[in-house]
């Protein structure tokens, strides 16, 4: 008895929403932004289906939620690099708002790190993931991996330091 595509599909959804529901709402923090990752993240795993039935299988979809990720980010960023306008991104004067809108701005920004920067410090400072297990799922060495963790930090912080300095 074979499966249809759309069987498969749904084991595969059933089995990994935990994972994409937990790896999206940490990147997002946003309800809008996560429905439409979410959507992109589905998207993915359907085109890539084939790809799922191995023992690397989460590893490919943690990279599918990823890339999601970006793609939502990048459809939010207008042509000019600003945030196009929504509901959230109003200017408040409580702190809560200015906690908010730092974690979507360094959000934003590990969206536009290359890819593999932007997964190792995903992994390993959203999730809290040792570097083994971040060298198992990005197919590289532990020294490989502090090497991204390290060039996504110094590349997050000259950029979010340029950004303090346009508040001035």
């Amino acid at each position: 008895m074979s499966s249809t595509r759309a069987e498969v599909f749904e084991q595969v959804r059933a089995r990994y929403i935990g994972l994409l529901t937990s790896v999206l709402w940490k990147l997002t923090g946003d309800r809008e932004l996560f429905t439409e990752a979410m959507q992109y993240a589905l998207l993915g795993i359907w085109q890539h289906l084939g790809k799922l039935n191995g023992e690397k299988a989460s590893a490919y979809i943690y990279r599918i939620a990823l890339s999601a990720n970006s793609k939502a980010w990048r459809n939010r960023i207008g042509r000019d690099g600003q945030l196009t306008g929504h509901a959230g991104f109003e200017k408040s004067l409580n702190e809560q708002f200015d906690r908010e809108e730092l974690t979507m701005i360094v959000r934003r920004e590990i969206s536009q790190l290359p890819d593999k920067q932007a997964k190792a410090v995903v992994m390993r400072y959203l999730e809290q993931q040792d570097y083994q297990a971040i060298a198992g799922k990005l197919s590289c060495s532990e020294a490989g991996v502090r090497s991204h963790v390290s060039k996504a930090l110094a590349k997050l912080k000259n950029k979010l330091e340029a950004l303090a300095l346009q508040e001035l």
